[in-house]
């Protein structure tokens, strides 16, 4: 084999192959091409379609928007509820707290000062000497008189056994 023969026949191998590579791809891009138009008057349908989408898009993202503001909203309520719920309960658990003590201290001081009897005191014994006697004073139609009384009698201690 001749090198200069082989060479020659494998480029009009090459040529021949260009040659029906050229025509398959003249036909394939016609068919590519009414491919691409029809494409093109899909995708004129699907930008209509495509702006539908994008209004309601807007239209869910304001929607959206509105119920976050809205739920904003009513968790401040709740806080805003709880917390004047919590400052009633403690305002009328120290209310009743201080009730219950002062009622109990009450009710003890009351049972602790009359539930034991109390031991009478020993009268106190006048000394004789400084035994005053009483004065009786009437008023008579005629003026007044003074009428001294006559003082009682010592009482005498207890004679022991």
């Amino acid at each position: 084999m001749n090198s200069n023969a082989d060479k020659d026949y494998i480029d009009a191998k090459v040529e021949g192959l260009d040659a029906r590579l050229a025509a398959a791809s003249g036909t394939s891009d016609a068919k590519f091409g009414a491919v691409d138009a029809r494409f093109d008057a899909v995708n004129t349908r699907f930008d209509a379609v495509n702006t539908r989408f994008d209004a309601t898009d807007a239209k869910l993202e304001s929607i959206i928007a509105m119920m976050v503001e809205m739920r904003s909203a009513l968790e401040a309520k709740i806080e805003s509820a709880f917390q004047r719920a919590t400052s009633q309960m403690v305002k009328w658990m120290v209310g009743v707290l201080a009730a219950g003590i002062t009622i109990v201290v009450t009710v003890m001081t009351f049972v602790l000062n009359n539930a034991i009897p109390k031991a009478q005191p020993p009268a106190p014994v006048a000394p004789a000497a400084a035994a005053v006697p009483a004065v009786l004073i009437q008023v008579t139609p005629q003026g007044l008189t003074v009428q001294p009384l006559t003082p009682a009698a010592p009482v005498a201690p207890p004679v022991k056994p």
